[in-house]
């Protein structure tokens, strides 16, 4: 796999980027690194974008085949094009005889793996993966972020800000840059800081919630829901939440029974190695038919909310107590 950092260093630049992958943090990160290295700043003439799924192929193509004015290369951004999930000889072709005087990168969160176009990237050492950072290496990651803005953190602050605002790494960033201005002039951060100046994320929150469900402490659950609502979460985007923690709590169940470690169920389940066994905690008071059973519930909510025949806010307290009335209980253990 191509290092962009490296790439950077030692000005030695591909003719073709294909950067991909679900971290949306890390392809901003390479592209715009790449972009600040490539492209005088004012340079309109060299500098090229194209975005979205209508981008025409052949009008990038052209382009890049195109000599630069006045400069050493042509750069093209070409961004959520979806071109390698499409059949195309012509780019494939393209890939395969680079013009040397261009640099054509390509930003794309997914890609097929048996299409021409990226076998081709990939054969050539063209590709760049922006994948999500282990519960392993994150921490290290958060550190560094830190180190950057010449403060030091505890581990103790790093693991909690983690578990806080969970593992998306633009949102860490962000809380990063927030703990440095918080802190100022002081040289460490601590757990304290992060107490006093990061929420708990939306995932955090509807464990809490699911929680106070389990143990049938309707109240509390539905005074966290109005309070996610009063934070400015919509009542579909909680329900998305919903679902995607029970269909977490459904990884956890399946990998904890067929006794796989921590590590494996964190990669799988995407959430920190540090909390699974909270969710094997939760996991073990439902049932597999349950969870399943929420999971459909979750999904005819979402189609009445789109349907127009429940108000969403409404739609999404009344999935809170049927998942109350579905229950867990010791006796869907193993089942």
């Amino acid at each position: 796999m191509r290092s962009v950092s490296d790439d950077v260093k030692n000005k030695d630049f591909a003719p073709v980027y294909l950067i991909y992958g679900e971290e949306a943090y890390l392809r901003e990160n390479y592209k715009r690194t790449l972009i600040k290295a490539l492209v005088n700043p004012g340079d309109n003439l060299n500098y090229n974008v194209f975005r979205g799924a209508d981008t025409d192929m052949e009008t990038v193509l052209s382009l890049a085949v195109t000599l630069p004015f006045m400069a050493e290369k042509r750069v093209i951004l070409v961004q959520d094009s979806e071109l390698f999930n499409k059949t195309s000889d012509e780019l494939a072709d393209y890939i395969e005889n680079p013009s040397e005087d261009t640099v054509l990168i390509f930003e794309e969160e997914k890609v097929n793996a048996n299409n021409r176009s990226f076998k081709v990237a990939k054969g050539a050492g063209y590709c760049v993966k922006a994948e999500r950072y282990d519960s392993k290496k994150l921490p290290s990651w958060v550190a560094a972020d830190f180190k950057r803005y010449g403060k030091k953190v505890s581990g103790s602050a790093v693991d909690l800000l983690i578990e806080r605002a969970g593992t998306d790494m633009t949102a860490l960033d962000m809380e990063v840059t927030k703990l440095v201005s918080y802190v100022g002039d002081r040289e460490g951060v601590f757990d304290d800081d992060v107490m006093k100046m990061v929420h708990r994320s939306p995932s955090a929150s509807v464990f809490q919630m699911i929680e106070a469900v389990v143990d049938r402490r309707l109240d509390r659950a539905v005074g966290l829901y109005y309070d996610m609502l009063s934070g400015e979460e919509s009542p579909f985007g909680i329900r998305s939440l919903i679902e995607r923690h029970f269909r977490i709590l459904l990884i956890v169940k399946d990998m904890a029974d067929q006794k796989a470690d921590n590590t494996e169920i964190s990669a799988a389940a995407g959430i920190s190695e540090k909390i699974v066994w909270k969710y094997e905690k939760q996991a073990k008071k439902y049932s597999r038919v349950k969870i399943k059973n929420v999971l459909s519930e979750c999904t005819r909510t979402e189609r009445a909310i789109k349907q127009g025949r429940i108000a969403d806010k409404t739609a999404v307290e009344l999935l809170l107590f049927g998942i109350a009335d579905t229950g867990g209980g010791n006796s869907g253990r193993n089942k």
